[in-house]
Formats: structure tokens, sequence, C-alpha cells
């Protein structure tokens, strides 16, 4: 080791140890850029994570929630109507039967929580009733076939897997002889209400319900009496 000699101005001097061979210096260069390279690297920051959490929660939700606000426009149904009484809002007749196969097309029309409005059009292949009111005072069984193309059915979608609903038409039924004394083309109205279960993928539901059903012929035969059914149907809805 060698020494580089300074004079002082007090007139002493001193000694400052001098490496000739200059590894010194570059070693000096090596912890400085090491030091430069720490002061590059990323820091964590709160602020940043906080966001990219927001980020990914909102894009791991959105589909949920446009799936829950999707709705199906159409909706086909099959029903399996019977009959357990007769009412007398419109019609005295007692002891009647009334079942029916209906085949439902609904379209969506309104929606706005906590309703869903559609139109249904209602076709009757298969009509079985009963009439009481024959010569020999015994039932007479009629079949029919018929519709209803002005129908309503209205859902109230508060909860996801149940939807409880009301649903009214008007149509009518053509028999193969005439009924209650009268004609064989006869006018049909029928309110009721219901509940449809859902699956999980909600494209399909069970429906269970009842409805007043009301049979006459509007007076275009000589006599008018009727007949008034309370109905239970049970059926399957498949959305599209």
């Amino acid at each position: 080791m060698f020494s580089k000699f300074k004079w002082a101005t007090e007139g002493n001097f001193h000694a400052t140890p001098v490496d000739p061979t200059g590894f010194g210096c570059l070693a000096f260069l090596a912890q400085l850029a090491t030091g430069r390279e720490r002061d590059r690297q990323p820091r964590f920051s709160p602020r940043v994570s906080v966001l990219s959490i927001i980020l990914i929660l909102a894009a791991l939700t959105t589909p949920a929630i446009a799936q829950e606000r999707e709705h199906h426009y159409s909706e086909y149904s099959f029903w399996f109507a019977g009959s357990f009484g007769n009412g007398h809002a419109f019609s005295d007749t007692f002891h009647g039967r009334n079942y029916h196969l209906e085949g439902r097309y609904e379209r969506l029309i309104y929606w706005s929580e906590p309703f869903a409005v559609r139109w249904v059009f209602d076709v009757v292949p298969v009509a079985l009733v009963g009439d009481p009111r024959t010569s020999s005072g015994r039932r007479v069984y009629a079949y029919g076939i018929g519709g209803s193309p002005a129908g309503a059915q209205v859902n109230f979608v508060h909860y996801r897997r149940v939807e409880p609903f009301v649903t009214a038409g008007g149509g009518f039924l053509y028999f193969n002889h005439r009924m209650f004394g009268g004609t064989q083309l006869n006018f049909t109205a029928q309110l009721g209400g219901g509940v449809q279960l859902f699956t999980l993928s909600r494209r399909t539901a069970v429906d269970l319900g009842y409805k007043y059903h009301h049979i006459s012929n509007a007076n275009l035969g000589n006599q008018n009496p009727g007949m008034d059914s309370h109905m239970l149907f049970i059926g399957v809805s498949l959305f599209r």
C-alpha cells in the first residue's frame, strides 16, 4: 500500500491511502449500479391492487347480471284441465263435466319487475264435455274442438324459481252434436291463476293452477243454459 502526501496549511501533512490498481473504483461503480436497480424494482401500490380486484369482480358478475335480465319471448305450454264441480255465476247447470287438452302459445309483450305480461293463443284440440240436460236425464258426453285466440297472462317475476300468475281468455268450442239443448257452436270464457315452477336453466317449468270456465251459446239457440266449471290444470311450459 502506498501513500500520497499532501501538505497542510498549518505546516503538517496528512496521509491518504490510494489504490493504484483501480479495483476500488470499480467496486464503487458496481455498488452504485446495484442501488439504481433496486430503485427500479416495482413497488406494491394498495390503490392499484384494490382497483384490480374491483375490475375482476365486475368482469365476473356482469354475465350473471345479464343472465338474470334475460327474457324468453316465446312460451309453449301443454295443459290438461279437468272439472271437479260446477259453478253458478253465469249458469244453473248441475252435474256437468268438462275436460280439456290445451296447447298454448304465449308471447311476451311487456316486462318490468315485478310483472311480465304475455299475449296468449290457446288451442283446444280435444274437449270432452258431459251435458246433463238431456231428455233422458242422463249425462251425455260430446267431443269438441276450438280455441281461445284472445287471452292474456300476467306473471309475478320477483322470484327466480317460482312465478305465480293469473290468466284469462275468451274463445269458442264446436261440438259433434247440440249442447245444452242449444247449438253445436258455443263460446267460452275463463279466468284462473296458478304457479310456474322453473328448472335451474329457466327454460322449462311445471304449471299448476285453477280456473273458472264458462260455456254458452251467447243466445244463438232457443235456449242458453250454458255451464260453468271449476277446473284444475297441470302442464309443462317450454321457453325459447
